[in-house]
């Protein structure tokens, strides 16, 4: 899908504006459809459409107000829940989780329920004005709207609930971690086969084939959202040139940076430099959408706050620690994207920065194990998390990933001033991770 659409689509889904505008369309909708319905039904001979019109343009009018005042008073109700959720949320677990509240869908309809039933009330209000003359009530769209009154009073009580489950700690962890899951089935190609890590000396040097080069500066500083990777493939071969792309999604890039360079063969580059840029989208904050470092990060976010002195709460951060463990061992099976990218004719067209499993476990663990080292029950669920890890592990860049961990445990640990039990207990759980370390002649020592 083009990268501008789905900048697009994010920005859309984590507004409320949106979905209460498109509930307002249907409900301005309604109300027109409603009234034909109530010109035919008022003029029928049917006595099951009699019934609905027993009654004065005052009487209509007076419970239309009420329902739309009722509405009203509601809806500002609602939005006071709903700030007042953001900023507990804010203050609780990091400014960046906001965005995944404001994606809610439950509290974006019930919203634009709300507003939605008031601007119906509006409309059909003016239309009893209208029809004073003639002595006609809409009668069903005044069923209609008593209808969606009585039905305001279960989206209310769903509301309530809703918000109140939503702020819990868990389900804010499960939240996060479902979208993260999303993202590597969205970003990591599907199989088991796991590719070695890339190094540098392994990277194509394109300036040995071609003889000319020249760089792409960035026009505006950001964050990198999106980088299409395939259209930038595509138009290195029309421009028969080859692309080294110095930034991923994630990335901050200051105005004027290098953010890429062309190599080709002409004397002159064949390719308007901004056509590369567009291809990378920049905006003022970072988005999950090819950024699974930053999913990650929202998690650990909520981690560190919990450990911090003014929350102090260690089960949070248990809990954060067994969905990255979950994370990190699915990452043991999955393919990472490819970091060189070849045309048909197996020509290396473009080469990105490379995104591997040391990086992102290190980014899942490290400020963790740094915050929690005087919390010997975050510690030991790190130690536990390796230990599923290594069960699941299928390289050696992974062992080595645990492998790494446990020694920085093992030195911060071993210079704090611990009980003999205490230090019983992560041991032993040391002890088992350096055995089937060991007994792996794969491993790296």
């Amino acid at each position: 899908m083009n990268t501008r659409l789905i900048t697009l689509w994010e920005t859309i889904r984590t507004s409320f504006w949106f979905v209460p505008s498109i509930m307002a369309l249907v409900a301005i909708g309604l109300s027109q459809v409603g009234l034909a319905f109530d010109h035919f039904g008022a003029s029928s001979e049917l006595k099951i459409f009699a019934d609905f019109y027993q009654t004065s343009p005052e009487s209509a009018r007076a419970l239309l107000t009420t329902i739309a005042s009722s509405m009203i008073t509601v809806t500002s109700i609602a939005f006071s829940i709903t700030v007042v959720a953001l900023s507990l949320a804010s203050s609780q677990f990091g400014p960046r989780l906001i965005r995944n509240f404001m994606m809610d869908t439950g509290t974006q309809c019930v919203l634009g329920f709300f507003l939605s039933t008031f601007i119906y009330c509006l409309l059909i209000i003016q239309a009893t004005k209208s029809f004073d003359e003639q002595n006609f009530v809409p009668g069903l769209s005044i069923l209609t709207s008593v209808l969606l009154a009585v039905l305001g009073v279960g989206v209310l009580i769903y509301f309530i609930h809703h918000v109140a489950r939503a702020i819990q700690a868990d389900t804010v962890i499960d939240n996060v971690y479902c979208e993260l899951n999303e993202i590597i089935e969205r970003l990591f190609p599907t199989g088991r086969a796991q590719q070695p890590a890339i190094v540098s000396s392994e990277m194509p040097d394109f300036s040995q084939r071609y003889p000319n080069q020249q760089d792409i500066f960035s026009e505006e500083s950001g964050y990198i959202q999106t980088l299409n990777l395939a259209y930038l493939s595509k138009l290195a071969k029309e421009c028969d040139m080859a692309l080294k792309i110095h930034y991923m999604p994630g990335d901050f890039v200051v105005e004027g940076a290098v953010i890429g360079t062309a190599y080709f063969h002409g004397t002159t580059f064949g390719c308007e430099p901004q056509k590369i840029s567009e291809l990378m989208r920049l905006g003022a904050h970072r988005t999950p959408i090819q950024d699974v470092e930053f999913a990650i990060r929202q998690l650990v976010e909520i981690a560190v706050r919990a450990l911090s002195p003014g929350i102090n709460d260690p089960y949070t951060a248990v809990t954060v620690v067994d969905k990255l463990s979950a994370v990190l061992c699915t990452l043991t099976a999955k393919p990472f994207p490819q970091a060189i990218h070849e045309d048909e004719n197996g020509v290396i067209r473009l080469q990105c920065k490379p995104i591997v499993f040391t990086g992102l476990g290190e980014a899942a663990f490290n400020q963790i194990r740094q915050y929690s080292k005087d919390s010997l029950a975050v510690t030991i669920r790190l130690l536990e998390g390796l230990s599923s890890i290594l069960r699941f592990s299928q390289t050696p860049e992974h062992r080595q990933f645990v492998r790494q961990q446990a020694t920085m445990i093992e030195q911060i640990q071993s210079n704090l001033t611990l009980g003999e039990h205490d230090w019983h207990d992560i041991k032993r759980r040391l002890d088992e991770i350096k055995r089937h370390l060991d007994s792996d002649p794969s491993s790296p020592s």
